[in-house]
């Protein structure tokens, strides 16, 4: 930086015009004009003096970027003020205590332990509505993905709290007591009171005394700002802004799917009122959650909303919802449930045996609904109905009913499709889910499930 750009910047950064310095200076205005040009230079004496009147030693003034070093400046002096204004919040803290009647201490305790006990319920109760929220959004992510970032958002709302707790804490103590209260000492002066006047030798004298007594008086605060305080909602705020940024990203995605979901509805064109209605919904949802990035993005950047401009596109979007379900509600009632089994393709394979003392029954697949029925038959028949899309596996050994149920992978576009046509048909196949029955007697079906009960023991054992 040369001498000539920190002279006007020095110079601007004062207020003050060439003809004003010229005048401090003792030089003409000229000659200040020449040294901002670069045309010239001050003498060592000017230079000097401008170091003292401005606060600079030589080397900043010819060397460095005034400009940076102002800001050094101010950093340095904003970090004291802050490491000051913290000791003397303690201080005065102390201080006031100190002075305070045992019954206005117990009322201080007993009314910032009602605050930070609220604030603890505040934080509960919200972190039980983000970890709905969190499981809602998540809960499709493998277990361990899903456990690493739930854990880091865990540990960013635990900040968060912590800081939004402490900064308000201290800042209602701040303004219900430090505020209002102050500790005043009366001047030597006026704690001169009268006690006692005597006659001595025909003179009157007056016995006074001195009262330097220490109070707390209720005062009207100005509300002087704290830095201490200031710096610790700036790093509130921007931890809420780092929550709603976390946030922000979940509706973007949240965007993107619904989205792709508004494309792929032009696959069910055919349905006719449930494709309109769905249709509808989904514009909804989309505006919806335009709002709600549109309204974070603006908390995070600090820049005011356009309420009418909202409330317009929230207010459609609500009109649209209401549409699309009552659409969707008409649309619906056109569809038809088959559950005939040779129209739904329904497969079935099954297994007729004799019961034994140990025989159990051992389902691999847990999600597919195994159901017994009762029959006066000593036989035992196990039956499982499954669509096309699956492969069944029905077997016997070493006395129990293996049944291994698994979808064909092979055949999941073929399904889709199917899936896709069956609904433009307005039609809904009660084919996708496979079934297990279990024919036997209320004996046998008790003896089975303690069968299988006692091998499920004996396998942790073994374990």
């Amino acid at each position: 930086m040369k001498l000539s750009d920190n002279l006007k910047n020095i110079r601007k950064e004062n207020n003050l015009s060439q003809e004003q310095l010229a005048e401090k200076l003792g030089v003409s205005r000229q000659a200040v004009s020449k040294w901002e040009s670069g045309q010239s230079y001050p003498e060592m004496d000017k230079v000097l003096m401008i170091c003292k009147m401005f606060n600079y030693n030589i080397d900043e003034l010819m060397n460095e970027n005034i400009k940076e070093v102002n800001e050094t400046k101010q950093a340095k002096n904003s970090i004291n003020k802050y490491i000051e204004d913290f000791f003397s919040f303690i201080t005065k803290t102390v201080d006031m205590l100190g002075a305070m009647k045992f019954k206005q201490k117990i009322k201080c305790f007993i009314e910032q332990l009602g605050i930070i006990l609220f604030l603890i319920l505040v934080f509960i109760i919200l972190g039980e509505l983000s970890n709905s929220i969190l499981s809602g959004l998540l809960g499709g992510l493998p277990f361990k993905a899903y456990n690493i970032i739930y854990n880091i958002l865990k540990s960013i709302y635990i900040i968060i709290a912590l800081f939004i707790g402490i900064t308000v804490l201290l800042h209602i103590f701040k303004i219900r007591y430090l505020d209002y209260y102050e500790i005043i000492k009366k001047d030597e002066d006026s704690n001169i009171n009268e006690i006692e006047e005597k006659n001595d030798n025909n003179e009157n004298k007056k016995i006074f005394t001195k009262k330097n007594k220490e109070k707390i008086i209720i005062r009207d605060p100005e509300h002087s700002q704290s830095k201490f305080l200031n710096g610790l909602i700036r790093i509130v705020v921007w931890c809420i802004k780092i929550f709603a940024l976390l946030i922000s990203i979940g509706f973007a995605f949240s965007f993107i799917i619904i989205t792709a979901l508004l494309v792929l509805s032009f696959l069910f064109v055919k349905t006719g009122l449930v494709f309109f209605g769905s249709l509808l919904a989904l514009l909804s949802a989309l505006m919806i959650n335009f709002i709600i990035l549109e309204l974070l993005y603006n908390f995070i950047v600090s820049r005011k909303s356009k309420k009418n401009r909202i409330s317009i596109i929230l207010l459609i979007s609500l009109i649209l919802a209401g549409i699309s379900i009552g659409v969707i509600s008409i649309g619906v009632t056109q569809f038809d449930y088959i559950k005939d089994p040779q129209k739904a393709n329904v497969l079935e394979d099954n297994i007729t045996m004799e019961m034994t003392d140990n025989l159990s029954i051992n389902n691999f697949n847990k999600r597919v609904k195994m159901e017994y029925i009762e029959t006066d038959n000593n036989e035992i028949k196990v039956t499982v109905n499954y669509s096309k899309f699956y492969t069944v596996n029905i077997y016997n050994r070493n006395e129990t009913i293996n049944i291994d149920i698994f979808q064909d992978d092979s055949r999941i576009m073929e399904s889709i499709r199917d899936t896709i046509k069956d609904i433009n048909n307005k039609e809904i196949l009660n084919y996708h889910s496979p079934r297990i029955y279990v024919y036997a007697s209320k004996d046998n079906i008790e003896k089975m499930q303690q069968n299988q009960y006692n091998k499920i023991e004996q396998n942790k054992f073994k374990k």
